[in-house]
């Protein structure tokens, strides 16, 4: 067996075409029109972790933070 082979027999057709799309949604709302795809993970990543930092501290702030105190 190839190794194209076993990549083809574990490919998950469903899987991929949804990586494609939310790959597309990421470009379209960037605003890019430059056809560059890169770096868009790390920004959904970075505005992501920067959104969960402040609803964590505004949490914290209305005494109901996730956080397990020892």
């Amino acid at each position: 067996m190839s190794k194209y082979s076993k990549i083809f027999q574990e490919w998950d057709i469903e899987q991929e075409n949804r990586k494609a799309l939310f790959t597309d949604f990421l470009y379209q709302r960037s605003g890019r029109t430059n056809g560059l795809f890169t770096g868009l993970w790390q920004e959904w990543c970075e505005e992501c972790g920067n959104q969960a930092r402040e609803e964590h501290f505004t949490a914290v702030d209305f005494g109901d933070s996730k956080i397990k105190k020892a």
